[in-house]
């Protein structure tokens, strides 16, 4: 009987709530003044930063991003709602304001603003409010979360404002504390910075292409990407052809660098240990590394006590050669 009448009680609030809601949006469409108990700033100086403040009823959050915000496509607020509020359920509302004058600041409580959204608080312990900054924007809403307006008056800081929209609510209420964590939320992108030795130059030019799509040599640096795996190459008459794979990290910078090769053949030369090269009638040393040859035939003789290998190279440019001697014993068993 005592939750009956607890429920009637709460449906006729709840409706006088509503109709002073309506009221009050129907009120403030061009803009209007309203003080503030006090104003919370939330200032971010990183995109990768999450800070958690206390707000009261009648109190005020002031959002700033940080100066870069490539990365970022709008904020995320968790409120923990406490049980006061989530049983009156729709006795509180939450505003997002813009064109705020004077400039939000801890000093000032007085405002004039115009009301970009206004929603009151459901009967829940948390709730997440999102506010989207670019048209990218791709988290949807659900049961537990809302996603406000496109906000256009970000760069001037965003202002959250609370008020108490139902009468005949306990005291104990307009001292309730929300808890409330915000963070960025950041696109699903990432950027490639591409250098190369050679750099590309008048004499010397190259194409690159990334997912077969070509890419200006002024975009290298910095290009964004979205998130995951992706494919480059680079194509020129000077350089040999390059392959790579590289992948993407959510707002980060993947750096890729390519040590470009002459197209002139090269000439890999494997031997046992103690064993002479001659190439083309001159004695070389044998090292890990290729050696540049000219385009054309080659000789290279091995030369181990009085054996002696000679094998013939036909190099064509933008291709790479390996010779190796192998010298090998087999055992058999004689009757």
């Amino acid at each position: 009987m005592k939750a009956v009448g607890l429920h009637s009680i709460l449906d006729t609030v709840k409706r006088f709530s509503l109709f002073s809601l309506i009221a009050l949006s129907c009120a403030l469409v061009s803009g209007e003044n309203f003080r503030v108990r006090k104003l919370i700033p939330i200032a971010f100086t990183d995109i990768h930063e999450k800070i958690t403040v206390e707000s009261g009823i009648n109190d005020a959050l002031f959002i700033t991003l940080p100066a870069d915000i490539t990365y970022v496509s709008g904020v995320e607020l968790t409120l923990k709602v406490p049980e006061e509020i989530a049983t009156w359920r729709d006795s509180v509302a939450y505003m997002l304001y813009e064109k705020l004058n004077p400039a939000p600041t801890e000093k000032n409580q007085n405002y004039y603003g115009e009301r970009a959204f206004l929603e009151t608080i459901p009967g829940q312990l948390s709730l997440t409010l999102y506010i989207p900054i670019s048209n990218d924007f791709s988290i949807k809403d659900s049961p537990y979360s809302v996603k406000l307006p496109l906000y256009t008056d970000y760069k001037n800081g965003m202002f959250l404002r609370f008020m108490m929209v139902m009468k005949g609510v306990p005291e104990s209420l307009e001292r309730a504390i929300i808890s409330i964590t915000a963070k960025p939320v950041l696109k699903n992108e990432g950027a490639l910075s591409l250098t190369t030795t050679p750099a590309s130059s008048d004499e010397k030019k190259y194409s690159v292409f990334i997912d077969d799509t070509p890419v200006q040599e002024t975009d290298f640096k910095n290009k964004i990407f979205s998130t995951g795996e992706h494919h480059l190459s680079i194509v020129s008459d000077s350089y040999r052809n390059e392959l790579r794979t590289f992948r993407i990290e959510q707002a980060k910078t993947t750096t890729l660098h390519i040590q470009l090769r002459g197209i002139e053949p090269l000439l890999k030369i494997l031997s046992p240990k103690d064993t002479k090269v001659f190439l083309d009638g001159t004695e070389i040393a044998v090292t890990t590394e290729p050696l540049v040859i000219t385009q054309g035939e080659h000789n290279v003789r091995f030369v181990i006590g009085d054996y002696e290998v000679i094998k013939t190279v036909s190099a064509v440019n933008g291709r790479t050669y390996a010779v190796n001697l192998n010298v090998d014993a087999t055992i058999s068993e004689e009757e």
